[in-house]
């Protein structure tokens, strides 16, 4: 299915933000897509979040009231687990960290993504059941006071090699993740995947050309509208965060910029954005271990 027919979807759907409305319907805040915003503030570590160990791959609910996150801190099952934390109101500290038990196994968890309503959550784990090295699970609860389900391996994306980093976005219509699968122009490359209707398989993946190169590119985030994407390359000077801009989801994406006041000489990760764009959270080693940090613009 080409992104085409999934642009007049997404206009008649809500887009999910928080924080921001700019004339309250779905086309406004798609159109709001087109806005360029300034710059960040400096990051500031998420020091109730952060522990002694490596902690990545945070990753907000669309309403700011949840936040997800892996790491190995003790009472780690496996590798690392999923760890959460939750508040009534963006205006509230968070509240205490908390393993998600339904979610962690023995093996490595990373990377978790969830839909614009919080009922439905894609991440990433080396348990039995997939294919390769790490592989897409899916799994859904009944509202958001509710356990999550049983996960399910998301067999049409395996591959024997690695998939990783999925970051949902049209209305839950297409997905995109990096993989070091053949095809595409280097070593770890993007691709994406469609769907006609949120209950259907998801349609064969396909590199994204106009963003990938012959080196890694890594863990990237694509707006709700599909307009603009962040994400983490290194293009010579170490692991650091680019976004790339399109008018319309039947373009390519243009020329890569980099976002100097998130990056550090350090190696930095896993960055996620709120739908409005207003609000970053990523994992850095500029402290040292890897912790979580924030800016808002």
């Amino acid at each position: 299915m080409r992104l085409a027919r999934l642009a007049v979807v997404v206009l008649v759907a809500s887009c999910g933000r928080y924080g921001f409305d700019p004339l309250g319907d779905a086309a406004d805040a798609c159109a709001a897509e087109h806005m360029e915003l300034g710059p960040w503030s400096p990051p500031t570590p998420m020091v109730a979040l952060n522990s002694s160990v490596e902690d990545d791959d945070p990753t907000p609910s669309d309403d700011g009231r949840e936040l997800y996150f892996t790491s190995p801190r003790p009472g780690t099952l496996g590798k690392a687990d999923i760890w959460r934390v939750r508040r009534d109101s963006t205006l509230l500290a968070w509240g205490p960290v908390e393993h998600v038990l339904e979610l962690s196994s023995t093996d490595n968890e990373n990377t978790p993504e969830l839909s614009s309503d919080g009922l439905t959550m894609w991440f990433v784990s080396d348990r039995p059941g997939g294919m390769g090295q790490d592989d897409i699970w899916v799994t859904t609860r009944a509202d958001l006071g509710s356990p999550w389900a049983t996960p399910s391996n998301v067999s049409e994306l395996d591959t024997p090699a690695l998939e990783r980093g999925p970051s949902v976005f049209l209305s839950g219509l297409a997905m995109m993740f990096h993989s070091d699968r053949p095809g595409g122009k280097g070593k770890t490359d993007f691709w994406i995947t469609t769907r006609n209707r949120v209950t259907d398989r998801w349609s064969p993946p396909v590199p994204l050309d106009s963003v990938n190169t012959t080196g890694d590119e890594l863990r990237g985030w694509v707006s709700p509208c599909g307009l603009e994407m962040y994400y983490q390359a290194d293009r010579g000077s170490g692991m650091d965060f680019y976004r790339v801009h399109r008018d319309s989801v039947d373009e390519p994406f243009g020329p890569e910029r980099a976002i100097p006041e998130l990056s550090d000489p350090a190696y930095d990760q896993d960055l996620r954005l709120s739908p409005d764009r207003r609000h970053a959270v990523f994992s850095s080693q500029r402290s040292g271990a890897g912790d979580l940090y924030e800016a808002f613009r």
